[in-house]
């Protein structure tokens, strides 16, 4: 009995110096991934946030399902086709969705905690930007959404409310409002110039690119007044908000597209405007087809020879734009069209002019003055024409058409709705995994609080 006695003493002592010496021979960090850092600087979070919005916004579901159904381009086979033709799933909008929340917009949350603790109000400003960016793109398409219960982390709620749509609307502004607020601070310790790849540290611009923001998204509720206040401090000239990609691994997302898929064509409705008079951005929007000329293919049509995407938005190194001076200046024209003509007018002009000179890199005086200078008067449909000319291959002409109803589109062939969707449906990722708060029994031909 006492052998056994002492026997079991040995083991007790044995355990216990084996879990006291732990800590001395097990590597604490063991279960760190090393690709998978649980600390992020500031100088990695804010080139990451720029890429991952801009290939997110101005690329696949984004840009690409949108443009095909205001017939800037048209999808002539697999899921572009039946896209064009007015289907589209929640599976499909799986990547729009998780990518903005997962990568881009939980890294915004992330680098404006870490830019107050490193007294950096300069990367706080742009991360809030930047959110309100992924915020207004994202609640354009969705409606409401979760904000104030997200980016809590796994631990935390992985089945947060969604705001409404309002309320997110307030949020953007708030969001760009404290940004104005962090790029006039008088003390910034860490300069974001090396990684910033927007603007490479220009807080001038980041300003700038705030206030345009705030214009388009106090215009889209309907402050008028506070939107031209907004603009006056926003572009000049023709700059613009916009990231630039690169040849090799950083390539243009349409490009990427085109390079693997290859389904997509441009869109006659569109490609006639530009024919029609000859517009110089003709050949940087498109490529001329097989048979040597410019072409569009008819919506839901299938013609695959009609031209390709040309190099403003389809080769390696094309930028995304995500506004610009023009889009400030049609918004301006909008607004002052029954108030003030004159101003209406001299606005519409700026804008075209500014568009069609920034993307041929050249003067247009002849073109412009034959076919712009000329209007006597530009109307709403006028305006809205020539602007979503200029906001090609970005978001804002679906925004508008569903404002306005402008441009006038064709029928598209074969098509499952006869209406143009309102709406992109919620992701089968939320349906599934967040069941209790997403909204149910939402069809894409129900609007949105903002576009009623």
């Amino acid at each position: 009995m006492k052998n056994i006695l002492k026997f079991n003493i040995l083991i007790i002592l044995a355990v216990a110096l084996i879990f006291s010496g732990c800590t001395k021979w097990i590597d604490t960090d063991l279960n760190n991934d090393p690709d998978q850092p649980t600390d992020v600087p500031m100088s990695l979070l804010l080139p990451s946030i720029e890429a991952s919005s801009a290939y997110v916004i101005g690329g696949n579901t984004a840009v690409r399902t949108s443009n095909i159904w205001m017939q800037l381009f048209d999808g002539i086979d697999r899921q572009s086709l039946t896209e064009a033709r007015y289907q589209l799933n929640s599976a499909d909008v799986n990547d729009l969705w998780d990518n903005c929340y997962a990568q881009s917009m939980m890294d915004c949350k992330n680098l404006i905690v870490k830019a107050e603790e490193k007294e950096s109000p300069y990367y706080g400003g742009i991360a809030k930007v930047m959110l309100a960016l992924n915020l207004g793109t994202l609640t354009n398409f969705f409606g409401d959404m979760p904000y104030t219960e997200a980016f809590q982390g796994a631990d935390a709620n992985l089945s947060p409310v969604y705001d409404t749509q309002e309320s997110i609307y307030s949020t953007i502004d708030g969001l760009l409002a404290e940004a104005i607020t962090d790029f006039g601070a008088s003390e910034n310790a860490v300069d974001p110039a090396t990684d910033d790849i927007i603007y490479g540290g220009n807080i001038a611009m980041w300003t700038k690119a705030a206030y345009a923001l705030r214009a388009r998204y106090a215009f889209y509720k309907g402050d008028n007044t506070n939107a031209l206040t907004y603009i006056a401090s926003s572009f000049e000239s023709n700059e613009n908000f916009s990231m630039a990609f690169e040849t090799g691994s950083n390539q243009n997302p349409i490009y990427q597209f085109m390079r693997d898929r290859t389904d997509i064509r441009m869109g006659s409705t569109f490609m006639n405007m530009l024919i029609a008079n000859n517009d110089p951005r003709l050949s940087f929007y498109a490529i001329l087809d097989a048979s040597g000329v410019y072409s569009g293919s008819d919506p839901g049509s299938e013609n695959d020879g009609a031209s390709y995407p040309g190099t403003y938005n389809a080769d390696e190194d094309s930028p995304v734009l995500f506004s610009s001076f023009s889009e400030m200046e049609f918004i301006k024209a909008e607004i002052t069209l029954s108030s003030d003509p004159a101003v209406s007018k001299t606005a519409f002009q700026a804008a075209v002019t500014s568009s069609v000179n920034t993307v041929t890199g050249t003067d247009n005086q002849t073109w412009l003055d034959a076919n712009i200078n000329n209007i006597v008067s530009p109307d709403l449909e006028t305006i809205i024409t020539e602007k979503y000319k200029a906001m090609y291959s970005t978001v804002v002409p679906y925004d508008d058409f569903r404002r306005t109803g402008f441009p006038t589109l064709q029928t598209v062939q074969d098509a499952i709705a006869s209406e143009v969707p309102v709406r992109y449906p919620y992701p089968q990722s939320e349906i599934t995994y967040n069941s209790d708060n997403t909204p149910s029994g939402v069809t894409m031909n129900q609007g949105l609080w903002i576009f009623n």
